[in-house]
C-alpha cells in the first residue's frame, strides 16, 4: 500500500553557502502529493533542512550532501533519495527522485515564498473574468447555515444559473478529490461561456451547519431546495432559469429534486445513480471487483454472497439494526462453501467476523438505509424538463449502460440527451488502468469535452 501512495514522492532541495536564501520553501508536486524543502539555506547544517509531504503526513528531517552545485539526500526510515542540481536562473532545483520499484522520477522543486495549495493546469488562476461571491445564508425550512461561492458572469443580468451537487462523502463547496477542485474548474468553464453557478459546503463542514453523518440523500435534496429559496429570494440574483449539476449521489439528488420543485428549468446528471439501490449496490461491487483483475469464479461467489448481505439490510426494519440477520445468514452461506472459495474470497480464518463488523457499521447507518431503497420509477417519471445524462464507458463506480438505460426508461421529458464518453472514470479522467487507484495519479481534473458539451447544453436551452 506504502508503495502506491508514495509513488508522489520525488523531489528536493540544492543550495550551497554562496547563495543567500534563508527559509527558502523549495516546492514540488507529483501527482496528488506535494513535495516541500524548507530550512536555513544560508547558513547551512545538515539537519537544519526538512521535507513535508503533507498529503501523506510526513515531515522529517533529512541527510544531505552539497558538493558544489550538487545536492544529495535520503531519510534511510522512509526508504527515499533525491539528488539534484540547482538551475541556472536560481528559480528551480531539478533533480532525480528514487523510491523502491518508482526509480528515475524527475521533480523540479520551485522557489516560493509560502506554502502552496495542491494545483493541477485545469485549476484557474487569478484574476477570474468574472464575479466570484463567498456567502452564507440560512434555510427557511432546514434551520441550517449554508456556506456556498456564488459566481456570475461579468457583465451580465440574464444569465442561467446551476446549482452544483457533489457525490457521495463530506465534501467543501469546490468538491476536491485528491487536491483536483472538481466544481472549481466546472464553475469557471460555465463562467467563461456565460453561465452562473452555484457551489455549497456539505452539512457539517466549511461554513455549513448541521450533523453529515445523520443524514441522508433525502437530507441533501432538501439542502438543494433551500438553496434554490435562497436564490429566489434575494433581487440581485437571476434566478428565473435556474438548473441542477449533479455528480453521482449528485445525479440522484437533483433527479429528486427535480421531481419535486417546479422552479427547477434544466437537470444535469453526470454519472448519477438510474437504477433501484440493490441493483445499484450489484452493479457498482461487481465492476469494482473485475477491476482487481479477479477470476469469474471469485466474483461470482462474491458477489452471492454480498447480494445476500445487501437483502438482509434491504428487508431490516427502520430503526433496527441488520447486523444479526447478517450474522445469521453469513454462517448459513459459509456452512454451504468448500475452504477453497472461502480462502479466495477472503472470508477464511475468521475474517468473516472483520467483514461483518465492517459492513455492519455502513448497513445500520440512515444514509445506506436510504440509498438502498431508492428507485428511480417514484422520481423519473416526473421530470418533464430537459435533461442530460452522461457517463464514462470506464466508470467502475456507476456503471454506464445499465444507469443511463434507466434514465431513458423513466424519464418522460422530451428534451433528454444521453451520452456515454469513451475512456473516462467515474471523474471524468481519461485513464488507463481506470481502477479507482489511479485517480490520483492522473493530473487531468475534467475532460475538456465533457466541460464542452455541459456548457453548449445549457445555453442551447436557455431563452434570454
Amino acid at each position: 500500500m506504502r508503495k502506491s501512495i508514495l509513488y508522489g514522492f520525488l523531489s528536493f532541495l540544492l543550495m550551497t553557502g554562496q547563495y543567500s536564501f534563508a527559509q527558502t520553501i523549495w516546492q514540488g508536486q507529483h501527482h496528488s502529493y506535494r513535495i516541500i524543502l524548507s530550512g536555513d539555506l544560508a547558513k547551512y547544517k545538515t539537519d537544519s533542512l526538512s521535507v513535508n509531504l503533507p498529503e501523506l503526513e510526513i515531515n522529517k528531517k533529512v541527510v544531505t550532501t552539497i558538493k558544489g552545485d550538487s545536492i544529495f539526500f535520503k531519510n534511510e526510515i522512509y526508504g527515499f533519495s533525491f539528488k539534484g542540481k540547482y538551475n541556472g536562473n536560481k528559480s528551480a532545483i531539478s533533480g532525480i527522485f528514487n523510491y523502491y520499484s518508482i526509480p528515475n522520477t524527475a521533480i523540479v522543486l520551485k522557489k516560493e515564498k509560502e506554502i502552496q495549495p495542491v494545483y493541477f493546469p485545469q485549476h484557474p488562476k487569478k484574476p477570474y473574468p468574472y464575479q466570484v461571491i463567498d456567502m452564507t445564508f440560512l434555510g427557511k425550512k432546514t434551520k441550517l447555515t449554508y456556506g456556498a461561492t456564488l459566481t456570475i458572469p461579468k457583465n451580465k443580468k440574464k444569465y442561467p444559473l446551476a446549482i452544483l451537487i457533489s457525490g457521495t462523502g463530506q465534501h467543501e463547496r469546490n468538491y476536491t478529490y485528491a487536491g483536483r477542485q472538481f466544481f472549481t474548474v466546472l464553475t469557471d468553464e460555465l463562467a467563461r461561456k456565460g453561465i452562473a453557478s452555484l457551489r455549497v459546503d456539505d452539512r457539517g463542514i466549511g461554513k455549513t451547519s448541521g450533523n453529515f453523518k445523520e443524514s441522508t440523500t433525502g437530507d441533501f435534496a432538501d439542502d438543494v431546495d433551500a438553496q434554490i429559496a435562497y436564490l429566489q429570494s434575494d433581487k440581485n440574483i437571476d434566478a428565473s432559469h435556474i438548473g441542477l449539476i449533479g455528480h453521482s449521489e449528485g445525479g440522484m439528488i437533483a433527479s429528486i429534486v427535480s421531481a419535486r420543485n417546479k422552479n427547477v428549468k434544466f437537470m444535469i446528471s453526470l454519472s448519477g445513480v438510474g437504477v433501484n439501490g440493490l441493483e445499484m449496490l450489484n452493479l457498482q461491487n461487481t465492476a469494482i471487483l473485475k477491476s482487481y483483475n479477479f477470476s469469474d469464479k471469485v466474483v461470482a461467489k462474491q458477489m452471492e454472497m454480498y447480494n445476500i448481505m445487501f437483502k438482509v439490510v434491504y428487508d431490516t426494519k427502520d430503526g433496527e439494526s441488520a447486523q444479526p440477520a447478517m450474522e445469521v445468514k453469513l454462517k448459513e452461506w459459509m456452512q454451504k462453501q468448500d475452504s477453497t472459495t472461502l480462502k479466495e474470497i477472503h472470508l477464511w480464518d475468521g475474517r468473516d467476523k472483520d467483514f461483518l463488523y465492517r459492513y455492519g457499521k455502513d448497513a445500520d447507518r440512515k444514509w445506506y438505509r436510504y440509498s438502498i431503497h431508492y428507485n428511480p420509477e417514484n422520481y423519473l417519471p416526473k421530470i418533464t424538463i430537459p435533461v442530460m445524462v452522461a457517463n464514462g464507458d470506464k466508470d467502475i463506480s456507476v456503471p454506464a449502460e445499465e444507469n443511463i438505460n434507466s434514465f431513458k426508461k423513466y424519464l418522460k421529458t422530451k428534451d433528454l440527451t444521453a451520452k456515454i464518453y469513451p475512456g473516462l472514470n467515474h471523474m471524468y479522467q481519461h485513464c488507463k488502468t481506470c481502477t479507482q487507484s489511479e485517480v490520483k495519479e492522473l493530473d487531468e481534473v475534467f475532460a475538456p469535452e465533457v466541460l464542452d458539451n455541459i456548457s453548449k447544453w445549457i445555453l442551447a436551452r436557455y431563452k434570454k
